[in-house]
């Protein structure tokens, strides 16, 4: 069993992420680690093209898509450093055959999360979940659509939301990362029973 010691907070932040190379969704989780229960909630979705991060000159060296993709990066690392985050889980890249060139797009992502997360600390992981395990952790079957997984994360009344866009106006990156973040509980939940 967990212990926790005495002179240490019970609260603890889960970060669950929905990448992608122009928008990546980002959750967080505030969990009460001695009865397992959240405390709070919020979401929002980083978009790449509009952050004060992405440097023209990379852009311009590099292209727009790495520019995008490092101004992704700093504002994840900048997250991780507020929220200090127990776990930090990542939605695993869906690739589609009919667009390939995107799996390249979505590699370079998760090689940036994976770069943010060992800039935050190197000691912490960061873990991957399929998408249809993670529709099922809300209570969706495995292959419903975006609309579904949303209805079931607006119906988890423990999520304790009190982000500053509400949570009926959040859009499908930033349900899907909340998504994300509630499988780790669920996961931990689990393993502590």
């Amino acid at each position: 069993m967990l212990q926790i010691p005495q002179d240490s907070s019970t609260l603890v932040n889960i970060i669950g992420i929905d990448p992608g190379s122009t928008t990546l969704g980002v959750g967080v989780l505030t969990v009460n680690m001695i009865t397992l229960k959240i405390v709070s909630s919020t979401a929002w979705t980083f978009n790449g093209a509009k952050l004060n991060g992405n440097d023209s000159w990379v852009s311009e060296i590099h292209g727009d898509r790495t520019g995008r993709i490092l101004s992704l990066e700093n504002s994840l690392l900048r997250t991780f450093v507020h929220y200090q985050p127990m776990c930090i889980i990542c939605e695993s890249p869906f690739i589609k055959a009919r667009f390939p060139q995107a799996g390249i797009a979505l590699t370079e992502v998760v090689a940036a999360i994976r770069r943010a997360v060992m800039h935050y600390d190197i000691w912490t992981s960061l873990d991957f979940v399929d998408p249809p395990t993670v529709k099922k952790a809300v209570g969706a079957h495995g292959k419903s659509q975006k609309y579904d997984v949303r209805k079931k994360v607006l119906a988890l009344k423990e999520l304790c939301y009190n982000g500053e866009i509400p949570i009926e106006l959040l859009d499908e990156h930033s349900i899907d990362a909340l998504a994300v973040a509630y499988h780790r509980l669920i996961i931990l939940r689990a393993r502590c029973i």
